[in-house]
């Protein structure tokens, strides 16, 4: 990655990365990861043959990067190429590196562990994206069902795909292709009107998924899977791009929202349907053929989560997925390579494109069109699925109305370029995350997580404090970085992480943030992890980790910088004295709220039948939805949203 490289388009760019930032990377990436057993070795500096060159691995990702995350990651580079002042980091011997890289785990600093987590965490996904690093681990990824596999898809399932010509027009368009927009689209379809759904992302499906992680993260995700909430700490949030949104590359976890979080939705803010989804949810359970993981063939690494829970006498359950007779799925991030799992493509939109409905992928949604208060269209950009495109200009007419179903982060930020402003101020606001982080356990065992089903089971004994743990096996190409250890150590535990088990420990939040468009047009995500919170996540890593000693656990890797192990004897020490926010390792999936329901004007973003407060003919139908967070898995609760705001928008347009 020198020099400038070309793209699809013709054009030459430079590469995202400098030569002397190229440099640095591959100094710390080699310190970090020698040959150990089968394991290659990262590649230094000068690059020699047979080793893993982590920067022309990273080099797509890094090109969908977001601008100021690009921008941040730059200056980190620079100021860790001289954290050994005055001597250049990429200049020292490779036993002072390594030196180097163990102290920045260990230091008093905060800003010095961060700084060497995020080079850790981005040398570590280069170098897992090598296959011979997959090859020496043993892991592959796969999925397999109990009977007969799903039937191939008919060719070009969902129809043309491509906009004909520079406009369309239709009843209702519908922006985004998720869980909201997917069944939005549907219900409209079949109650006779004409739709027309616009996805950003490219349409891939088990015959073309990406291999590669890294290439999964750049063709599926949206900015590569490296969307951040920014904070202390700051939340890596990654979502969907693609057609059938987040559904493509979600666990497939189907769980109801708590009657209790429903009755409060009502209460506090006049949902007065918010009790009222039993037949939305039963529609949708039975179209994403939604059933419990079966304990027995769900692999070691659930089974271990449930034995744990079992010795101490924990309340714990098999959860519910939308992949019917699914036996191993260590390929749902990177999309089901049967696509047994039934996300959005191969579900809901083939039912809408059969009720007359068109999907266009590719095009990205830049501005709504308003005459006065009513919403008649959208300014679109045509032919964007590969990033590296501009695309041409596309617009859309609605006769009917505008819905926008492009998630948390798309729907917000669409208004906000669209000039929208709400008349209760809080569009963007409100962002619910569900805040999350991993605990590993080694065993004495092999649990080989990935032969197994990825997220399979939980425990919900502290369902009343917010707190769930999921059994939920993180990929290599995920947690392979999050291991302890520089250089030999680190090889070594990468080596035996079949023999890793892990569970997440997802949070109800109270915490929240914001979506907003920075000074320089990119869209920017913050959120403020609340003490309250902290402590919370805290509590769940210590009940994670006595979880896994209790299923036989030798060592528990806590994801809190600064603490490599949590061993047994430490647990109550941990507890008494929790980690400040900023030392937890989080990641989120959920995000939700940035458009909130609300009966008063002056309080919600949208009216409890997902109109927007402020204008005509503009529906929401999506996560941002949600009132408040859930304290689950919100798949299944958008989808029954979306379904009974298009049900409303079909009758009131009969």
């Amino acid at each position: 990655m020198t020099g400038v490289t070309a793209t699809q388009t013709g054009a030459r760019v430079r590469p995202p990365l400098s030569a002397a930032e190229q440099r640095t990377l591959r100094a710390f990436a080699e310190a970090m990861a020698p040959a150990v057993g089968d394991l290659p070795p990262a590649a230094g500096p000068d690059p020699a043959p047979g080793t893993v060159d982590v920067v022309d691995a990273l080099e797509p990702l890094l090109a969908a990067m977001p601008r100021r995350s690009l921008r941040g990651l730059r200056l980190a580079l620079r100021g860790f190429e001289w954290v050994a002042f005055p001597r250049r980091f990429s200049r020292l011997d490779l036993p002072r590196r390594r030196t180097l890289i163990a102290g920045l785990e260990r230091s008093r600093s905060a800003a010095k562990r961060d700084l060497g987590l995020l080079l850790r965490l981005l040398a570590g996904l280069g170098y897992t994206n090598d296959r011979r690093v997959a090859e020496a681990v043993g892991q592959r990824s796969a999925c397999a069902v109990a009977g007969p596999e799903p039937a191939a898809p008919p060719e070009a399932p969902l129809g043309d795909l491509e906009p004909a010509g520079d406009e369309e027009e239709c009843d209702f368009v519908v922006v985004g292709s998720g869980a909201g927009g997917a069944v939005a689209a549907t219900v409209l379809a079949e109650a006779g009107h004409e739709v027309l759904v616009l996805e950003a992302g490219p349409y891939l499906d088990r015959d073309s998924y990406p291999e590669e992680p890294l290439a999964a993260m750049v063709g599926l995700y949206r900015d590569g899977g490296l969307t951040v909430a920014e904070g202390r700490p700051a939340v890596p949030t990654p979502v969907g791009r693609a057609v059938g949104g987040t559904t493509v590359i979600n666990s497939g976890t189907c769980f109801r929202t708590p009657a209790e979080v429903l009755g409060r939705w009502a209460s506090e803010h006049g949902i007065a349907w918010a009790g009222e989804l039993e037949r939305e949810y039963e529609e949708v359970e039975r179209m994403l053929d939604v059933a419990p993981v079966d304990p027995e063939t769900m692999g070691r690494n659930g089974q271990l989560i449930r034995e744990g829970a079992e010795a101490l006498g924990l309340s714990h359950a098999p959860l519910h997925r939308n992949a019917g007779r699914c036996s191993q799925c260590s390929s749902c991030p990177n999309g089901c390579r049967l696509d047994a799992k039934r996300a959005m493509h191969v579900s809901y939109l083939p039912r809408a494109v059969a009720a007359g409905a068109r999907v266009r992928a590719g095009v990205e949604a830049r501005r709504i069109n308003f005459d006065g208060e009513r919403a008649a269209g959208v300014d679109c950009r045509a032919g964007v699925a590969d990033r590296s495109r501009l695309g041409r200009p596309f617009r859309v007419r609605a006769r009917r109305a505008v819905v926008l179903a492009g998630g948390a982060f798309g729907t917000p930020e669409l208004l906000l370029r669209s000039s929208f402003v709400s008349p209760s101020g809080e569009l963007g606001r409100n962002l619910r995350l569900h805040p999350a982080t991993w605990v590993g356990g080694r065993f004495d065992e092999q649990v080989r997580g990935w032969d197994g089903v990825m997220q399979s089971y939980a425990i919900d004994e502290w369902k009343d404090r917010g707190v769930l743990l999921e059994a939920t096996f993180t990929p290599l190409a995920f947690g392979g970085a999050w291991l302890p250890g520089t250089g030999f150590e680190h090889q070594q535990r990468m080596l035996a992480y079949g023999e890793v088990a892990s569970t997440g420990i997802h949070l109800s939040d109270r915490s929240s943030g914001r979506v907003a468009i920075g000074g320089d047009g990119s869209l920017r995500i913050s959120y403020r992890l609340q003490r309250r919170d902290a402590e919370l996540i805290a509590f769940g890593i210590a009940r994670a980790a006595e979880v896994l000693y209790a299923a036989g656990a030798r060592e528990v890797y806590p994801q809190v910088s600064g603490l490599v192990t949590l061993p047994r004897g430490r647990i109550a020490d941990f507890e008494a004295s929790p980690p400040p926010a900023r030392a937890l390792r989080l990641e989120a999936f959920h995000p939700m709220g940035t458009a909130r329901m609300d009966a008063d004007p002056g309080r919600g973003v949208t009216a409890p039948d997902g109109a927007v407060h402020g204008a005509q003919s503009l529906y929401v139908a999506d996560a941002s939805l949600l009132p408040s967070s859930i304290g689950v898995n919100p798949m299944i609760t958008i989808a029954a949203i979306a379904a009974r705001v298009g049900r409303g928008l079909a009758e009131r347009a009969a």
